[in-house]
């Protein structure tokens, strides 16, 4: 019984001692294949595990990496999240400016509304009031067209007035000439009377002289003959007054027709001259009021073009301003949502980073173990062999040992050299160890 507990005892340190040596990589080139054998089983299996510390180092490196990545991202995230909500905000600020804009819009355009109805309302008075002005004109120039024409009638009808007037004048005057010519032939004929009685009063007294005394002949002779002179001389007197009162009345019918010419004249160059320059004012007149009418109009059209280009200019300034405020808007939206794309693909860029980083290093594992197990493989062959040739050929053997020796030794300086597999003997060595501690138990 104190055997068996001893053989386990040293077994067990046996296989520390073994197991440390193979760990610390301190295991030398000895002497036989059995210890050989105990150094290809025991160093590759410390250098796998020791790759695999290494491994699960970096890998929790990297796993510490990518979580401080992951934290980064996501304060990354939070920041962008909350220029998001600024954007947000932004975008609802604009869109309110754009409402407050376009209802301003709006305003602008009902009040230019208003003054292009109140700019066409006073464009159709100037027009209604030029058309009067036209109207009134018309009428003016009807009404100088019609005072020319009574102004005409008016001095045809004075014409003729005064043509009659004249004519009672002249034959007035006619009258009175005739009266005097009658009267000078009638005093003609009185002294033409006269002259024959104061002849035959003559001729009675010469009789009466001769049948009488010769002092008192004498006497009526005398008396007689200054009778008859003076009848004589009266006579001469009527006849010359006649004469006289023909020729005034001659003179008279030429002076009245005279007169009456010159009146007829004068009148109708008055009545003419006043028609013409009541004509030419009232032409002047009906002009003015024309051009009153067209420039009235002239000023209309102009008020309309101006309420026209005013609401033109406003509606232009309007939805310039509203495009403006939309475009704000737009691009606060878009910048937003680059943000947020950012945002996400700096994420998305660090998750695959992440992710890629973790698959390289699993691709990195598993090509080392594949390689460690192809290595293993090959020198589980190449021991075969040997243990195969090991009675055969002892110098064979011997070079076996020292290249296997050499290897360990390649090994222990940092070579990546595969891990090697329990050989037979090894195999059975620890066999044996297992079944005497299952008897001893």
């Amino acid at each position: 019984m104190a055997m068996m507990m001893t053989g386990r005892v040293l077994l067990v340190c046996a296989l520390c001692v073994l197991w440390c040596g193979a760990a610390d990589g301190d295991v030398g080139v000895v002497s036989g294949g059995d210890d050989n054998i105990l150094k290809e089983l025991f160093i590759p299996v410390a250098r796998l595990q020791l790759r695999k510390e290494g491994g699960a180092a970096e890998a929790a490196a990297d796993a510490e990496a990518a979580a401080e990545e992951a934290e980064a991202a996501a304060e990354a995230t939070k920041k962008a999240a909350a220029k998001a909500k600024e954007a947000e905000a932004a975008a609802e600020a604009a869109k309110a400016a754009a409402e407050a804009a376009a209802a301003a819009a709006k305003a602008e355009e009902s009040e230019a509304k208003a003054k292009a109805a109140a700019a066409a309302t006073e464009s159709a008075k100037a027009a209604a009031k030029a058309k009067e002005a036209e109207a009134a004109a018309e009428v003016a120039k009807a009404a100088a067209i019609k005072a020319k024409t009574a102004a005409e009638a008016a001095a045809a009808k004075a014409e003729e007035v005064e043509a009659k007037a004249a004519a009672e004048a002249a034959a007035k005057a006619a009258a009175e000439a005739t009266q005097a010519a009658k009267a000078a032939a009638e005093a003609a004929a009185t002294a033409t009377e006269a002259a024959e009685a104061a002849e035959e009063a003559a001729e009675a007294a010469a009789t009466a002289a001769n049948a009488a005394t010769p002092a008192g002949a004498k006497a009526k002779a005398e008396e007689a003959a200054e009778a008859a002179a003076t009848s004589t001389l009266v006579a001469t007197s009527a006849a010359k007054a006649a004469d006289e009162a023909a020729e005034k009345a001659a003179k008279a019918k030429a002076a009245a027709e005279t007169a009456e010419a010159a009146a007829a004249a004068a009148t109708s160059t008055l009545v003419a001259t006043s028609a013409a320059k009541a004509a030419d004012e009232a032409a002047e007149k009906a002009a003015k009021a024309k051009a009153a009418a067209e420039t009235a109009e002239a000023a209309a059209a102009a008020a309309a073009e101006a309420a026209a280009a005013e609401k033109a200019a406003t509606e232009a300034d309007a939805k310039a301003a509203a495009e403006k405020k939309a475009e704000a808007a737009a691009e606060a939206l878009r910048g937003t949502a680059v943000g947020e794309k950012e945002v996400k693909t700096a994420t998305h860029d660090q998750d695959n980073s992440v992710e890629h980083h973790s698959e390289e290093k699993q691709e990195i594992l598993k090509e080392e173990e594949r390689q460690e197990k192809e290595q293993h493989e090959k020198q589980q062959h190449q021991q075969r062999e040997h243990s195969a040739r090991n009675g055969e050929e002892s110098a064979k053997h011997k070079t076996a040992n020292g290249t296997n020796a050499t290897a360990i030794k390649d090994d222990t300086d940092g070579s990546t050299a595969a891990s090697h597999t329990t050989s037979p003997l090894l195999l059975l060595l620890v066999a044996c160890a297992a079944a005497a501690a299952v008897v001893a138990a």
